[in-house]
C-alpha cells in the first residue's frame, strides 16, 4: 500500500510502485487520504504507464487497487478496497461489476463472517496486527492470536468449500508488519501481507519488498 507523504510526495509514488513490484510485490494499493479524486485518477494512470514502461507485458499481471474511492475506481476501472465505514462491498460490486476486485478491511471474526456471507469480496484485509503510525485511527492490534481467530471462519469455509458469491476471498494481514513479523504472520496460514511504511518510506523500496517477500515465503514453508 502506498503513502504519498511517506514516499516524499505524490509525484514519487509511481517510481516507488515500480521498485516495489520489481522487489516482488504482487499487488499495489494506492492510498492517499489527502489527495482529491482528480489527483488519484491521475495517479492511477501514471502508475499504469510507469509499470508498462518498466515491466512491459508483465505490468498487466499487477493489479492496482485504489483505497476507499469508489468514484476513482469506477472512472479508471481500477480495483477497490473499502473499510468497515466505507461503501458496502455489495454496493461497490453493483457499480463496478464483476470484472474488478473488491477488498474489504476486517478486524474481528464477526467481520470476517459478515464479509464471507456477503460474498462480494475478493480480498480480506485483516488487521492491524501490530500498532502503526500510518493509520492513527486503527483498532487495537490483533497480534498473532487475534489474526488466527479472524482466520478461523475463513479456514472453516475453505474446508467445507462454503463460499457464496465470487468464491472464497484471499486473505492478507496488515498493520506494523516488518520482515521479522512477516514470517510469523505467514505461519498462521494467511495468504499475504499488506505493507505501507516498510516499503513506502524505505531508502531502497525494491530491496525492502524483496526482504519482506523472502521472510513471508520462509514462514509459509515452516508454518
Amino acid at each position: 500500500m502506498t503513502d504519498s507523504e511517506l514516499s516524499g510526495g505524490i509525484d514519487t509514488v509511481p517510481d516507488v510502485v515500480l521498485a516495489a513490484v520489481r522487489g516482488g510485490a504482487g499487488m499495489i494499493q494506492l492510498r492517499d487520504k489527502h489527495a482529491n479524486d482528480a489527483d488519484l485518477v491521475a495517479l492511477v494512470r501514471e502508475c499504469r504507464e510507469v509499470l508498462r514502461a518498466g515491466l512491459g507485458p508483465r505490468a498487466a499481471q499487477i493489479p492496482l487497487v485504489v483505497d476507499d474511492r469508489l468514484a476513482v475506481a469506477e472512472q479508471t476501472r481500477c480495483h477497490l478496497h473499502v473499510g468497515q465505514d466505507d461503501v458496502p462491498p455489495s454496493r461497490a460490486r453493483e457499480i463496478l461489476g464483476d470484472d474488478l476486485m473488491i477488498g474489504v478491511s476486517t478486524g474481528t471474526p464477526d467481520q470476517v463472517d459478515e464479509a464471507l456471507a456477503d460474498g462480494s469480496a475478493d480480498v480480506l484485509g485483516i488487521g492491524p496486527i501490530r500498532a502503526t503510525d500510518t493509520k492513527t485511527d486503527a483498532a487495537a492490534p490483533l497480534g498473532l492470536e487475534g489474526l488466527s481467530a479472524c482466520l478461523a471462519p475463513w479456514t472453516a469455509a475453505r474446508r467445507t468449500a462454503a463460499a457464496p458469491g465470487r468464491g472464497l476471498p484471499r486473505t492478507v494481514a496488515i498493520g506494523g508488519i516488518d520482515a521479522a513479523l512477516a514470517g510469523q504472520v505467514a505461519a498462521t496460514g494467511v495468504e499475504g501481507v499488506c505493507v505501507v511504511s516498510r516499503i513506502a518510506a524505505a531508502t531502497d523500496p525494491e530491496r525492502a519488498a524483496a526482504e519482506l517477500l523472502a521472510a513471508f515465503e520462509e514462514g509459509s514453508r515452516h508454518g
